[in-house]
């Protein structure tokens, strides 16, 4: 069986699926020689990827020099860009671009001189170059490929694969373009002086240049450079291939040529095959032994709408309305003739022909108003598979054209839609009149934008992880440091150092503890607390009282001892509570000691006179602060317990009385700058119903213990605090009433009582308004006059309330003396 090489070698051929035959039209150009340019007044050199893939090494104003390299680029496999022509670079900035979108692209303007001085071309010594700096040459020189795709061709040049078949592709297959056509007949030995170069760089087992049958003066041409060429017989050989549209396209060439098929997504380096066209060989001749980047190129300009149609050498850059006006424009009505980029089949119309001239343009068609079939609309597919026949990539026309039109782009890709090759043989024999080719392109152009748009997803989540664990790891840098750190400091530190922050740490700790609130014990524990406190307190008191002479208060040293006594009883109950009533009980007993002192001087009166009545001594206290009030409040509690202590154990004659007025003390209203001051007055409204009961028992009692008239002792008797009072209320009530009933003239006797009172009441009235501060010392007097009016005009309501007490506790008598 022979092999494919011997198989090539015999120059068989095999055949390609699909494909048509439609009106070459070559004849307009193919016999004309290639012409050259004028000079235009600038050029438009396209500069994509500026400031992402390349810089500009040229300010604005800058002259250059033809052939000058104008970008450098940041990715090895950028091409860079060089000058057409000298001249002064006059801008930067966006033209339309050379493409089926028409959207801009950043563009150097360069403003052409008329010396058309150049750089310096220098070639490369081939006998002492090695691959690397040909292949260098080669990129610097901007060389892509000029079949149409312009692919970098140092890339193709160095595969990672070893190659065994290079093609040049000479077929042209495509209608009107016969730019290679004529570049072959001119210059065929510097096309085989580029192939050459390419032998050397890959070192492939054979090189094959197609050309298509109806090129015979350019396989002539080729098979005369062949002969003369430096490689073997064997090595190079021209090859004619049969006429057929697309049997120019790379994955169609090989398979006519060789018989493989390239698998899908598959490249033609994975079998062994480089293709490259005739123009990129020629280009790389000019590189490498010229010196020469690629700055021109040849375009083919035809059309029944131009004069001269024919081949031209084009600058990169060259405006497009420069060459047309060059090649003359038949006028045909006021309006411009569409121009078409490339030929018939897969060109493109371009929606304006102010665009430059790119590396990948080899046609501009000015057709004429014969070449243009009349526009028809898109009519319902019919389903007659005509698209599927002609189809070289052998794929499924009509189910790409479904699912790229409803936008099923995923399912369009399951159809290997990256296979068309955008030949358009399917739109061209479509009855229905379908573009099926642009529907291809936007399906194509979306699936990229979702791939890119996917890559650029995927890699935005890897440099973001990658930014958390760097992160991290620099977090646990920080703490293995620290820790590091703290345990040479604990590892350098002598034994007196450890105790030392021990201790600091154990002070800590302790005022920590201390700052901590503590439960405190139930309120009723500390109520129960003090109350026995200020139980034991009035036992002993009664107790002092049964060894004394019955005179009661003769001198002010025994209350004092006595209170005294009380105070140190409720201190020691109190210590260490951190209840604030307990503390102000505390307080309250230290204060009834120090009042008691001062009041020590307390006379008494035969004709029951009062020296300091309850009104009067109320007034003072209205010119105290409120805790002093209170305190005071806290001594009449322990006073009214001695005074029933000894009222149950003394004889009524030798025992020193009260008076009704005593036992009718009013409460004392005072004001209150704390913020208590609502709390305190509720209470004081309290001690005063209490207060109206002990008094119209005291009256009770009085009447009953009391057959003559007695010494009276006027006594300072002032508000006990609510709790106190009201105990002792529900203790001695009961003792009294019975006491009370024993007494034939307790009727009689309440009522003068009651009377007593109100006179009492009256006289304390009389005695704030012309004496506010009489019975007061010295301090309190000076404390006194230091209260606001608003403090004395409470102690006149206090005094007022006393009188309605005492009034309400008579009309309570009188009642009580109608029901019994």
């Amino acid at each position: 069986m022979l092999t494919l090489l011997e198989q090539i070698d015999k120059g068989n051929l095999w055949r390609s699926p699909g494909g048509i035959h439609p009106p070459e039209t070559k004849a307009l150009t193919s016999q004309s020689e290639i012409q050259t340019l004028p000079l235009a007044k600038e050029y438009w050199v396209p500069v994509p990827g500026l400031q992402d893939t390349c810089t500009l090494k040229f300010n604005i104003g800058d002259r250059v020099l033809k052939g000058e390299q104008l970008t450098a680029g940041i990715n090895p496999q950028y091409l860079p860009v060089h000058a057409p022509c000298s001249g002064t670079i006059t801008a930067v900035k966006e033209i339309r671009a050379n493409h089926p979108s028409g959207l801009p692209v950043i563009s150097c303007i360069i403003e052409s001189d008329d010396t058309q001085q150049q750089t310096n071309f220098e070639p490369i010594d081939l006998d002492a170059a090695d691959t690397d700096t040909i292949l260098d040459r080669i990129r610097l020189s901007g060389v892509a490929g000029l079949g149409g795709a312009a692919f970098p061709t140092h890339i193709k040049l160095n595969p990672s694969s070893d190659i065994e078949l290079v093609i040049i592709n000479g077929v042209e297959c495509e209608p009107y373009i016969t730019a290679d056509d004529r570049l072959m007949q001119e210059h065929a030995n510097e096309i085989q002086s580029g192939i050459e170069i390419i032998h050397r760089l890959l070192q492939p087992k054979r090189i094959i240049i197609a050309i298509e049958d109806n090129k015979p003066n350019a396989i002539q041409a080729m098979q005369r450079a062949v002969q003369q060429s430096q490689l073997p017989k064997k090595a190079v050989r021209v090859t004619s291939i049969p006429t057929k549209y697309p049997s120019g396209g790379e994955k169609q060439l090989i398979q006519i040529i060789t018989g493989q098929e390239v698998p899908s997504g598959a490249i033609p380096a994975q079998l062994g095959i480089v293709m490259q066209n005739v123009g990129t060989a020629f280009a790389i001749h000019q590189a490498v032994n010229v010196g020469k980047p690629l700055i021109e190129r040849v375009v083919t300009v035809t059309g029944n709408g131009v004069k001269a149609p024919g081949n031209y050498w084009v600058p990169v850059g060259t405006p497009l309305p420069h060459l047309i006006e060059h090649c003359g424009i038949i006028e045909q009505g006021q309006q411009l003739h569409k121009v078409i980029a490339g030929g018939p089949m897969m060109g493109h119309m371009l929606p304006g022909i102010d665009v430059p001239v790119v590396k990948g343009s080899n046609c501009f068609l000015v057709p004429g108003p014969d070449e243009i079939a009349t526009e028809s609309s898109e009519q319902a597919c019919i389903r007659c598979g005509e698209c599927a026949q002609v189809c070289p990539a052998r794929l499924l026309p009509q189910q790409l054209f479904w699912h790229s039109k409803a936008k099923e782009y995923d399912k369009a890709s399951s159809y290997n839609l990256r296979d068309c090759i955008e030949c358009g043989s399917c739109s061209y024999v479509c009855p229905s009149d379908i573009p099926l080719v642009e529907y291809y392109r936007k399906a194509k152009a979306a699936i990229k934008l979702q791939t890119e748009e996917k890559a650029a997803a995927e890699q935005a989540k890897i440099h973001f992880e990658a930014r958390l664990k760097r992160l991290e790891a620099e977090k646990q840098e920080r703490e293995a440091k620290a820790k590091k750190a703290a345990e040479k400091r604990q590892a350098s530190m002598s034994g007196n150092d450890k105790d030392k922050v021990a201790e600091a740490m154990a002070r800590i700790k302790n005022k920590q503890a201390k700052l901590k609130p503590v439960d405190s014990e139930p309120k009723t524990d500390k109520k129960q607390n003090v109350a026995a406190a200020i139980a034991r307190a009035k036992a002993k008191k009664a107790k002092q009282a049964e060894h004394r002479p019955h005179k009661g208060l003769e001198t002010a040293s025994q209350p004092t001892e006595t209170k005294s006594s009380e105070e140190s009883n409720i201190d020691i109950q109190l210590n260490g509570s951190n209840d604030k009533k307990a503390k102000v009980a505390a307080a309250i007993a230290r204060a009834k000691a120090k009042k008691a002192q001062s009041s020590g001087g307390i006379q008494t009166s035969q004709n029951n006179s009062i020296t300091n009545t309850p009104a009067a001594f109320g007034e003072a206290n209205t010119d105290e602060a409120s805790s002093k009030q209170a305190k005071i409040a806290a001594a009449v509690a322990r006073a009214k317990a001695k005074k029933a202590k000894n009222s149950a154990k003394t004889v009524p004659d030798a025992e020193t009385t009260h008076t009704g007025s005593s036992a009718l003390a009013e409460p004392v209203v005072t004001s209150n700058a704390s913020d208590k001051s609502t709390d305190f007055e509720e209470k004081e409204h309290k001690k005063a119903r209490i207060a109206a009961a002990v008094a119209r028992a005291k009256a009770k009692k009085t009447a009953a213990d009391t057959a003559q008239p007695k010494k009276q002792i006027s006594q300072v008797d002032v508000e006990p605090e609510g709790d106190e009072i009201e105990s002792d209320a529900q203790t001695e009530l009961p003792h009294l009433d019975s006491e009370s009933k024993q007494t034939n003239n307790i009727d009689k006797q309440a009522r003068v009582a009651a009377a007593v009172a109100k006179a009492k009441a009256k006289k304390q009235q009389n005695q704030l308004d012309e004496h506010p501060h009489h019975g007061t010392t010295t301090v309190e007097t000076e404390d006194a006059a230091k209260q606001s009016a608003e403090q004395r005009k409470k102690a006149r309501i206090a005094a007022a309330v006393a009188k309605a007490k005492a009034k309400k506790v008579s009309s309570q008598i009188d009642n009580g003396d109608a029901e019994s």
